[in-house]
């Protein structure tokens, strides 16, 4: 179908507009209440808030120290937005702490579990293994006692393992939750290695005995997992001089085996953190200021509807009918996205409703100076379209180019105000260039248009 016949094809373009409108109904169900629908911020509905302090950084150097906090600042950020939590905010706090906020998230239990770990991935030989509740202790200084992860009863199996580990974590390149068909552990989390990763990995089974030795996966001076070398996974690392990878095996849940994934995926922090504050924090805005922000949208939206059909008779109606749709676009996309509201995304909005009408404003001057050179209606919204195309696709892209490099570099407040802005541009340019169209080619207001004063 070529751009000609679209154009002429009233039916499809109903039915895009409807399409969208239908999609729009469906992100925003059950439309009441707004948390329900759109994922608010700390400063809009509170969540918890957490403070880290580095442990072992006082001897670095000044610059040696604010490079490792912000590199554990980079961490957290990939561990959180991997596992999903909203969109947090994560930030130092001083030369030595870490301010991490988890807008909606009320259970401080999750998210210690999540960032809270070091993920330092060890691979250990196995010396002895106790029964669960029992205790072993080292027969010499390259020994040590780890405890597995507490079972069912709530005890924890020893095991004791040579310290010096076998291969770290160094050599992971993936990891991955994946299913199994052991009832015991039907979740398991799959590790890939680097190349050089998968050479060590060969190395260190060939050198252990099969059907005997154990090897001990640790995490954070907890063992996962402490499989036996199986005679056939000898054979194969004694063969090829190559090992794909390992599974960990733990009796996971499904939300254990996926932080745990995520964590290793994330790497390691360059340094122990120690939780030091952990609270859960109400709306830091208080509703006084929340309501000021929906009395400050509501005032505009209410005066721009009033303004247009004022100024442009018809066209500033069409004008108030594109504007709704495309808020109803925004909120829509939000809630398909999940992305997060802030005071600093309702400002997005607000700009937002500028610029939409600002888009159909560049329009409507085209058409009536196209009417007030004697042109027909039909002739002058085609020639208007036509004049204005480049004006706003120019004055859109530009602003949308601008909101994209705020939510590439920007963070927080600074990334949620650019997620509205981009969205609200996107719409804008659809509403404008095809909604409008569509209702003043197609619908009853064609028949208006010619009654508009130049």
């Amino acid at each position: 179908m070529n751009f000609g016949n679209f154009r002429e094809n009233t039916l499809l373009k109903a039915g895009i507009i409807v399409l969208v409108l239908g999609l729009v109904a469906f992100f925003l169900y059950p439309y009441y209440p707004v948390e329900d629908v759109i994922n608010l911020g700390l400063d809009l509905k509170g969540g918890t808030r957490i403070v880290l302090q580095a442990e072992g950084i006082e001897d670095m150097g000044s610059d040696e120290r604010s490079r490792t906090i912000e590199r554990i600042v980079t961490i957290l950020n990939n561990r959180v937005n991997q596992y999903g939590l909203t969109e947090p905010t994560i930030r130092k706090l001083g030369d030595r702490r870490v301010e991490v906020e988890l807008p909606g998230t009320t259970n401080p239990e999750e998210a210690r579990r999540l960032i809270g770990r070091t993920a330092l991935l060890e691979f250990k030989k196995v010396v002895d293994v106790g029964a669960p509740g029992t205790s072993l202790s080292p027969n010499n200084l390259t020994q040590e006692v780890i405890y597995g992860r507490p079972n069912e009863n709530g005890e924890k199996r020893p095991y004791l393992i040579q310290k010096d580990p076998l291969m770290t974590g160094e050599v992971l390149k993936d990891a991955n939750v994946k299913t199994s068909q052991d009832p015991q552990n039907p979740i398991i989390v799959s590790l890939q290695l680097t190349d050089e990763g998968k050479r060590q990995f060969a190395d260190v089974i060939t050198n252990l005995e099969p059907e005997k030795d154990q090897m001990a996966i640790v995490l954070d001076d907890v063992v996962q997992s402490a499989p036996v070398i199986s005679q056939d996974f000898w054979d194969q690392a004694n063969r090829t001089n190559t090992v794909q990878g390992a599974t960990i095996q733990g009796n996971f849940t499904a939300d254990e085996a996926k932080r745990l994934a995520v964590v290793l995926r994330a790497g390691a922090l360059p340094a122990e953190v120690e939780i030091i504050q952990e609270k859960i924090v109400g709306p830091t805005l208080g509703n006084d200021a929340i309501r000021a922000g929906v009395l400050t949208i509501s005032i505009g939206f209410i005066l721009v509807l009033l303004f247009m059909p004022l100024r442009y008779r018809w066209l500033g109606l069409i004008a108030d009918l594109v504007l709704i749709f495309n808020m109803l676009i925004m909120v829509g996309a939000l809630s398909a996205f999940d992305a997060t509201l802030t005071l600093p995304g309702i400002a997005g909005v607000i700009l937002t409703i500028g610029i939409s009408v600002d888009a159909n404003i560049i329009i409507f001057e085209r058409i009536r100076e196209e009417l007030a050179n004697g042109k027909s209606g039909v002739a002058s919204v085609r020639d208007g379209f036509k004049k204005s195309l480049s004006t706003v696709i120019d004055a859109n892209l530009t602003t949308l180019a601008t909101a994209i490099i705020l939510m590439y570099f920007g963070s927080g407040p600074v990334r949620g105000f650019a997620i509205t802005l981009a969205i609200g541009i996107v719409g804008s340019l659809f509403c404008a260039l095809f909604v409008t169209r569509f209702l003043l080619e197609e619908t009853w207001f064609k028949r208006k248009v010619t009654g508009i004063n130049a």
